[in-house]
């Protein structure tokens, strides 16, 4: 099936853990598909390492030509749950937004332009109520918030806390 150039944008919702494996085979029959990941830190192996996920968790936008009426391919495709409807009726999402978060995308990852803290790096927290300590940052984590190290009455500890109250050590 040929999509259009500009096609019409529709959420679907996967079946867990199943969103890559939907998308893949919804791409395999023609569709336009959007699914835009976020890094994030996460501990393998007693390491912290970076990976991708979702931006939004069991969810993809699915580009179709909505006048071919193509939902029974795209609800019996393998990995697809469903697609978010009103009334039994698909719902168009509208393109103001999709072109909106694939601007804030860098091959398919969303960026954080607040965001340009290294692994490692010093900062300072701001605000809170361990304003003032200085510790490492160690990676993102979801929801706006940074892990840091923090050395607390002589032992490092990881803390999490929102990323607009961290500075960079040499900055404050």
């Amino acid at each position: 099936m040929e999509g259009p150039r500009h096609p019409n944008w529709f959420a679907a919702k996967a079946k867990p853990n199943a969103a890559r494996i939907a998308a893949r085979n919804l791409q395999a029959q023609g569709f336009h598909i959007f699914m835009p990941m976020e890094r994030y830190t996460q501990r393998r192996g007693g390491r912290f390492v970076e990976a991708l996920r979702p931006y939004f968790a069991g969810y993809f936008f699915v580009g179709a030509d909505a006048s071919s009426s193509p939902w029974r391919a795209i609800r019996s495709t393998h990995g697809v749950a469903q697609l978010v409807s009103f009334g039994g009726t698909p719902q168009q999402v509208d393109a103001r937004l999709i072109q909106e978060i694939q601007s804030s995308c860098v091959e398919g990852v969303v960026t954080s332009p607040s965001v340009s803290y290294k692994v490692g790096e010093a900062v300072r927290v701001a605000q809170g109520a361990f304003a003032g300590f200085i510790g490492r940052f160690e990676g993102l984590a979801p929801n706006e918030r940074a892990w840091l190290l923090l050395d607390i009455m002589g032992q490092a500890t990881r803390v999490k806390m929102p990323l607009d109250g961290v500075r960079r050590a040499s900055s404050l």
